[in-house]
């Protein structure tokens, strides 16, 4: 067959797929599979030689296709391997078919006494040169998502009927959609559909909707981490309230000793959980100096007092939250008293204090270190005698930052250490806040609320956390907007910050994980400077990364209906959808929560707001 012969044969395969028969045989369908398969390789080839990077992006999202389509049809040879059979054919058709000789245009032989096979499994694993546990999930995943074998030998629907559609349309990643399939049959009983007594799905979610449905709906709507995130959710709460496992014992457990590394198993609850990640978030904070102290290379350095000619360095104003910022910088006179209906009915406790911290400059932005010997450094205007040959010599020698966990555990050691050695180094505080709606409180039974890092906190803790906590009320809109939260002034601090993150609660740029600690608030109507309001409805969370993004142009931030969402550039979002992040559980539009009638008016009486 001539090459020419070949490329006609190859476009009449891709206008009319299944016109087989005198045009198409079977032995042209393989030699046009090896065809496809070495252009492809040429066309890879010629693309990393250009070195063009419009081209190489190109060539990627082709491959990134292919890899797509490539996911379906392992599926789908799987199972068609194991619904023709395959497993039974004689040993003289295997041998003849991988030298390349069998003639496919006769019937197919099978064995006749013992098959070389037992199962379409162990066909594959070995023609495949894969292992058997590979070549079975392929099979087990396509009776998920493409079709299940029955005892007549034909094939019926697949069992995540919703799953399978968007898997059929490439609608999301073929990999995450089987990954989920696989964790939502965990929940199921055992497919009896090959036995003649077809099953039906029984994982529901609160709502009485199929796990399988809200997956689905995930999957093709959120982008890969939140739909991982909100899918891992459900299912875990799911087990939770079916599973009779009972929960492993809580405490702090001392590990072995592995080559003088001392290892600890930590097991808390949730409020408990929600401090601990307080910590672990505050320790990668920038800003502040007890995030800063947590990145020194020295593993000691938790415990050690800060010399007393170094000046007490501030926390930006991205991480003030003290209501009482809130009349810093007014005139004389003007300050704005806080209404009596926000007034705590008790005195704050302990662990909610927190630091008064002065403001900074006209946007949010992380404090940089100062290089060695300048004044913010030593306090005065000169630099120390030496600091320059200092600063040269040990510029080679710069110790590397540490890791993520090392920072946590110096941070964790500050907060032990600091009061039994009398050390004035800032340590982290840990707090934890925690959200909950005006009917949540009505009925504390069942209640459950949310903490800042996504910790669930479950009826039980949260009536404990209730009992001591300081309850600042925030009036929700329709639409969840924050609608009267107090007052406004340059940089969203205080009531206004928190209201902003109750509505938002991290980053609202879609994917972003950054912890909440992290996050600042930008004007994202009108600047400061430019004539724009502090309140909260001008205000948007963001990561600092987002927040300079978006005043370079990289993507847009629009209000509708009172929220602000993101507006992601063609290349990344087609649809030119608005989009809200939803990683962190930030109220979408129209966001309620399902069942029972709406909250009562929580408007305070006007003699009060006077």
């Amino acid at each position: 067959m001539t090459t020419e012969a070949l490329l006609t044969a190859l476009h009449t395969l891709c206008t009319s797929p299944k016109h087989l028969g005198t045009q198409l045989t079977a032995g042209m369908l393989v030699r046009l599979g090896a065809l496809c398969l070495a252009l492809f390789t040429a066309l890879g080839r010629l693309v990393h030689e250009t070195r063009d990077p419009r081209l190489v992006l190109a060539h990627a999202q082709l491959v990134e296709k292919f890899a797509q389509q490539v996911h379906r049809e392992q599926l789908a040879g799987a199972l068609d391997a194991e619904v023709t059979g395959a497993a039974g054919l004689s040993l003289a058709t295997y041998d003849a078919l991988r030298a390349g000789t069998c003639d496919l245009e006769s019937e197919p032989e099978f064995a006749t006494g013992r098959a070389s096979y037992k199962t379409a499994g162990d066909l594959l694993a070995a023609w495949l040169g894969i292992t058997y546990f590979e070549a079975q999930r392929r099979i087990d995943d396509a009776h998920l998502l493409i079709g299940r074998r029955t005892a007549q030998g034909t094939i019926c629907a697949p069992r995540f009927e919703h799953l399978a559609r968007i898997y059929a349309q490439g609608q999301a990643d073929r990999r995450a959609i089987a990954g989920t399939a696989r964790s939502l049959e965990k929940l199921e009983k055992p497919d009896t559909t090959f036995d003649g007594t077809p099953g039906t799905l029984t994982a529901r979610a609160p709502d009485g909707r199929l796990l399988e449905e809200h997956a689905a709906e995930a999957l093709r709507v959120l982008g890969p981490i939140e739909a991982r995130k909100q899918i891992g959710t459900q299912i875990k709460t799911y087990k939770e309230l079916h599973e009779e496992k009972l929960p492993p014992d809580l405490g702090l457990f001392i590990g072995p000793v592995v080559r003088g590394v001392h290892t600890f198993t930590l097991r808390t609850l949730a409020t408990q959980a929600e401090y601990l990640r307080s910590v672990a978030a505050q320790a990668g904070s920038k800003r502040s100096k007890a995030g800063k102290n947590a990145r020194k290379p020295d593993a000691d350095q938790a415990g050690s007092p800060v010399p007393p000619d170094f000046p007490e360095e501030q926390d930006s104003p991205a991480q003030q939250e003290s209501p009482a910022a809130e009349n810093e910088g007014a005139a004389p006179g003007n300050e704005r008293p806080t209404p009596d209906w926000l007034q705590p009915e008790g005195p704050m406790p302990d662990w909610a204090a927190e630091d008064p911290e002065p403001s900074g400059g006209e946007e949010q932005k992380p404090d940089r270190e100062p290089p060695a010997g300048t004044a913010s450094e030593h306090g005065n205007g000169k630099p120390e005698p030496g600091a320059e040959a200092q600063e040269n010599d040990t510029e080679d020698s710069a110790p590397e930052e540490p890791s993520a966990p090392l920072r946590r555990l110096n941070a964790l050691m500050a907060i032990l250490t600091t009061s039994s050695t009398g050390s004035t180094a800032k340590p982290i505080v840990p707090k934890i806040l925690v959200y909950l709606r005006l009917k949540d409180l009505q009925n504390l039974a069942q209640a459950h609320g949310i903490s800042t890092h996504g910790v669930d906190i479950p009826p039980g803790e949260l009536r404990k956390l209730l009992v001591k906590a300081r309850v600042i009320p925030l009036v929700l809109g329709g639409n969840s907007q924050p609608l009267d939260v107090g007052r406004s002034r340059r940089f969203h601090q205080g009531y206004i910050k928190m209201a902003v993150m109750a509505r938002d609660r991290g980053c609202i740029v879609p994917e972003c994980t950054t912890p909440p600690d992290l996050v600042e608030i930008d004007h994202y109507k009108k600047p400061w400077s430019e004539g724009g309001t502090t309140s909260v409805d001008s205000g948007a969370a963001m990561c600092s990364n987002e927040h300079h993004g978006r005043h370079s142009g990289q993507f847009k931030v629009i209000d509708v209906n009172g929220l602000p969402h993101v507006l992601l550039p063609p290349h990344l979002d087609p649809e030119q959808k608005p989009r809200r992040n939803t990683y962190w559980g930030a109220l979408q539009l129209g966001d309620d929560p399902p069942g029972g009638a709406p909250p009562p008016a929580t408007d305070p009486p006007e003699d009060r707001r006077a």
